[in-house]
């Protein structure tokens, strides 16, 4: 609030409640182009995604305050909120799917991206909420080893 030079009040009068807040804050992450997604566009699709497994299932990206991905730092308090936060939550979790099946196809159904996609975002999840760093580094490895013999599984072409 400090930054953008407004108090709670004047921030909070744009929105509705709070939930329009969180569906318009998960909305907002599909806007901008996130760090944690390879900036290289000439990668091909499997560099492509081995790159995004590495930045997204990283201690960096667990420990960001500021720009970590809301699908993993929210995923529990959205559970909780009404059908406009579960609806912007849904609709930025179909977007990093189709993304990733995109990427994955025409090799393999999109079932595979939901599943990478769900592991990459539970790994953040439960990431953030352990204590050990090396727990939580064997949680990250574990997941990107999986995402990428499920990439390798799928055929994707170099």
């Amino acid at each position: 609030m400090e930054h953008a030079g407004l108090t709670r009040g004047a921030f909070y009068a744009h929105f509705a409640n709070k939930s329009e807040v969180y569906a318009e804050a998960i909305l907002a992450a599909l806007q901008r182009r996130p760090e944690l997604m390879p900036a290289d566009d000439n990668l091909n699709d499997k560099d492509w995604l081995k790159q995004l497994f590495f930045n997204y299932l990283s201690h960096e990206h667990v420990n960001e305050k500021s720009s970590a991905c809301p699908l993993a730092f929210l995923a529990t308090d959205v559970a909780n909120r009404d059908p406009a936060a579960r609806d912007a939550y849904t609709e930025v979790y179909k977007q990093l799917s189709r993304l990733i099946g995109d990427k994955l196809m025409p090799h393999a159904d999109h079932r595979s991206a939901f599943a990478i996609t769900a592991m990459m975002i539970g790994g953040v999840a439960l990431c953030r909420a352990l204590s050990e760093t090396k727990t939580s580094e064997q949680v990250l490895d574990s997941c990107r080893q999986t995402a990428l013999r499920l990439l390798e599984e799928s055929g994707t072409n170099p």
